[in-house]
């Protein structure tokens, strides 16, 4: 299954959203930084540009880089409750 841009934004706020009612309901920061992680690596394997963007290795290297901060989030980024 391909996946358009529309579509992978949407599951990339739905994973992230869905990670962040996890931290809070169970109390552990682990599942925000689990979320963050996995849309960022679905960035970096499946790189989609928005319909109209001109398609080069440039572009996508660029859509990678913005799935490797993702990660740097998911990492870096503690919240204690």
């Amino acid at each position: 299954m391909n996946l358009t841009y529309k579509a992978q934004l949407i599951l990339s706020l739905i994973l992230i959203l869905l990670a962040n009612i996890l931290t809070e309901i169970l109390y552990h920061w682990i599942y925000r930084s689990a979320g963050f992680i996995l849309c960022g690596l679905l960035w970096i394997v499946h790189p989609v540009l928005p319909h109209g963007a001109e398609v080069s290795k440039r572009t996508l290297l660029w859509v990678r880089i913005a799935g490797i901060l993702l990660i740097l989030i998911g990492i870096f980024t503690r919240v204690h409750i």
